[in-house]
């Protein structure tokens, strides 16, 4: 018995969909003006795939590998946001600084103008 769900478990993908701070990140994403799709993307010979941002008409799309780990989706959003203006944006000081890049200097100008 075992022997078969350990069969059921390889033949799906590890996908968390339920993931606090993939869903976080989804929403800071979304506040930041991108449209954040996950897809399966495809991967044929001679072509490199992954996470990445392209433009659709006039709208920025946050493309997300649906059948990639959920750490690799959050190292992928992270490293987005890291590049963005994110000023206007609530986001929780710990998560701003998992961010890092433009989130933490927005982080950053704040400490500095509380201390003075």
């Amino acid at each position: 018995m075992a022997k078969s769900s350990r069969s059921r478990r390889s033949a799906k993908p590890q996908v968390d969909e339920s993931n606090p701070l993939l869903e976080r990140l989804k929403e800071i994403a979304a506040a930041s003006g991108l449209e954040v799709r996950e897809e399966r993307l495809y991967r044929e010979v001679g072509y490199s795939v992954r996470s990445g941002v392209c433009r659709v008409g006039d709208q920025e799309v946050l493309l997300l590998d649906k059948n990639s780990a959920t750490a690799e989706r959050i190292d992928a959003l992270c490293s987005i946001l890291s590049e963005r203006n994110l000023d206007s944006v609530f986001i929780e000081p710990e998560l701003r600084r998992k961010i890092g890049g433009s989130a933490m200097a927005a982080d950053d100008t704040e400490t500095v103008g509380e201390s003075a």
